[in-house]
């Protein structure tokens, strides 16, 4: 079968970042770790694993950056302990096909999508758990890379067959669509991350960013939080419009004074220094940031009000330089989100989601806008790059039956 992977090689992770400095498309030559190739079909290693046929999955912002390896190795995440043979593809659908003697969670002929991505304790079956496993925080596992998994190619959601340890999978209601079901785990991430800071009746919050997780975040907070005031500041002008369908009650889009702008929303004091150098004393109260590179933090930052909450939920491989001034300047809370979890209330982020799509609290309508078979992935990436072109929110990949 055909799989897209990720390689963890130093040599040609280094030669792509370097060729792709000239050429924009290096990670689709024959130089990058980056492979659509065949691999053997994946059967299952053990009793405790399952085989699962995928009916289709999304294209991330995180796949973006392992496939052009948009990542510093001085950063954290870069040190971590890594696997071999990293398989793209993680907000999928599939049907469970075979299953182990000792999988008593899920049967075949069940759709799943996955709720662990990345190898944990779980699927090392490390006993006992790690302190972070214990509770339920999966992706923030203190045991990475202490064993290795029982084979390599386990397959992805970007191919057609993939197994799975018994722990991964979530089950799908029968109610939901697969076009929602490929839809929970980014859902789940934006549950984590609004339950980082659930808004209080009144409170005034800012999402920026308006791709797929900062739409969801802004139905998340209106489904916890109905009487919370949100604005949504978004890129481009049909961004805006669908976060005002998802409950954003003000939009801020292409506005050449943003503070200005922000100071008659919240009621903050606006000044400006030296140099440009523009503050707001006053501001928001929680903002959740799905974009998450310097610029937005930075920003993020300099709109909250004193003792507010900054929750950064989008991912950057690559950060520069932050003015982290206001977080002692006027005492600001930050903190991020690492995916999804189980959360306070006892029920995992997957729970919640698909709660939130049952009870009809939230309509995913609007967020799939393309979809590509997988054999056409590279012009699924294209067009994930001009967004505004093709007004694309979420891409999605289909396998064949």
């Amino acid at each position: 079968m055909k799989a897209l992977y990720f390689d963890n090689n130093m040599i040609k992770i280094a030669l792509m970042q370097i060729a792709s400095k000239f050429n924009k498309k290096a990670a689709f030559t024959a130089i990058s770790p980056l492979r659509y190739a065949d691999i053997p079909e994946p059967e299952i290693p053990n009793s405790r694993w399952l085989k699962v046929r995928n009916i289709a999955c999304g294209l991330c912002g995180s796949d973006i950056h392992f496939m052009f390896m948009e990542m510093d190795p001085k950063v954290f995440p870069a040190a971590t302990p890594g696997i071999d043979r990293k398989f793209l593809g993680h907000e999928l659908v599939g049907e469970v096909v075979e299953t182990g003697k000792d999988v008593k969670n899920v049967k075949s002929g069940d759709r799943v999508c996955l709720k662990i991505d990345w190898p944990s304790c779980y699927q090392m079956e490390i006993d006992p758990l790690c302190p972070q496993c214990q509770k339920g925080s999966y992706m923030l596992c203190q045991n990475l890379g202490a064993e290795k998994l029982p084979m390599i190619d386990v397959g992805g959601g970007f191919s057609p067959y993939m197994v799975m340890h018994r722990s991964q999978p979530f089950i799908v209601p029968e109610e939901l669509t697969n076009d929602e079901a490929l839809l929970l785990e980014p859902l789940a991430c934006a549950v984590h991350g609004v339950g980082r800071r659930i808004p209080n009746k009144g409170e005034r919050v800012l999402v920026l960013g308006c791709g797929t997780i900062g739409l969801l975040t802004i139905a998340v907070t209106k489904a916890i939080q109905p009487e919370a005031k949100i604005t949504a500041l978004a890129r481009y002008p049909f961004q805006a419009e669908l976060a005002r369908k998802f409950g954003a009650e003000d939009t801020i889009v292409n506005e050449k004074n943003v503070y200005q702008k922000i100071s008659s929303l919240t009621g903050a004091k606006y000044f400006e220094g030296f140099f440009g150098n523009k503050i707001l004393i006053g501001g928001f109260d929680v903002i959740y940031d799905s974009i998450g590179n310097d610029s937005s933090i930075n920003d993020s930052l300099r709109w909250t009000r004193s003792g507010g909450t900054v929750v950064i939920i989008g991912v950057n491989f690559k950060p520069g330089r932050i003015d982290y001034t206001p977080i002692w300047h006027q005492e600001i809370f930050v903190t991020g989100t690492n995916c999804h979890a189980t959360e306070e209330n006892g029920r995992t982020s997957f729970d919640m989601a698909a709660n939130f799509l049952l009870e009809k609290k939230i309509s995913l309508d609007g967020i799939i806008t393309h979809k590509f078979p997988m054999d056409d992935y590279q012009d699924a990436v294209n067009m994930f790059l001009s967004k505004r072109k093709h007004a694309a929110v979420k891409i999605v990949l289909t396998h064949s039956d």
